[in-house]
């Protein structure tokens, strides 16, 4: 389905004006698409801290963006992505490339972010968002969709703690399917193996290596084991 018209134009208003004109040349129109955390965050009028976009080619991220950077300094590269710095910071995402913006919103993890916008090759603007993205959204519900992509395990436990503390909710079968997603990436036989060496409990290794696979996703987060982990910014 296709975004509310309002909602479409809102986002839209909310874009800056250098990634606005870029998205309407016809080098890049159909080419360049925003999903995520910004539409959600326009929608349920939320505090968008970024807009992540995403492109057909990594060639094309870099291409992107070099020309919404205003200086070199302004632009830094990560695993991920190019981030391009300002008032509202630029994501450029390479890490996962895309050819169509159904395939865009069906790569994230919960329903609440599968919205995309783009400037369609017909010269107007288009969306496409999935299914329960509305209801989930008023309802602010979690629903996790186990997305096939290659990603951190603990990416998405994280990304629940960060959307409690906006005050969602995730039913159980949501949170046992992230639950399932992390526990792919532990080697059981290790666990075993490290409570021996360690001369500790199988569940303190466990809880050890999972700690360690969420603080792949963010080595920043909780670096001094606060008691309570500090806001998260978006994804």
């Amino acid at each position: 389905m296709q975004l509310d018209t309002f909602d479409l134009n809102y986002c839209v208003r909310r874009i800056p004006k250098k990634l606005l004109d870029l998205m309407k040349l016809p080098e890049w129109s159909g080419r360049v698409f925003i999903g995520g955390g910004f539409i959600r965050g326009v929608v349920a009028q939320e505090k968008i801290n970024d807009i992540d976009l995403f492109v057909r080619s990594a060639e094309d991220a870099r291409l992107l963006s070099g020309l919404l950077a205003d200086k070199p300094s302004d632009l830094i590269k990560t695993d991920n992505a190019y981030t391009i710095k300002g008032k509202l910071p630029i994501q450029v995402i390479f890490r996962w490339v895309f050819d169509k913006p159904e395939d865009v919103a069906n790569s994230f993890d919960f329903t609440v972010c599968c919205a995309v916008i783009f400037f369609n090759q017909n010269h107007k603007w288009d969306s496409f968002a999935c299914d329960r993205f509305y209801s989930d959204l008023a309802s602010k519900r979690l629903v996790y969709r186990s997305p096939v992509r290659n990603e951190d395990a603990g990416g998405s436990m994280l990304r629940v703690l960060k959307y409690y503390q906006r005050g969602y909710r995730i039913p159980l079968d949501s949170l046992g399917g992230i639950i399932a997603r992390l526990m792919t990436a532990v080697d059981i036989g290790g666990i075993d193996r490290g409570a021996r060496e360690n001369n500790t409990t199988i569940e303190n290794q466990m809880a050890k290596v999972i700690t360690g696979l969420l603080r792949e996703v963010d080595p920043n987060i909780d670096p001094n084991h606060d008691s309570h982990l500090s806001p998260l910014t978006e994804e």
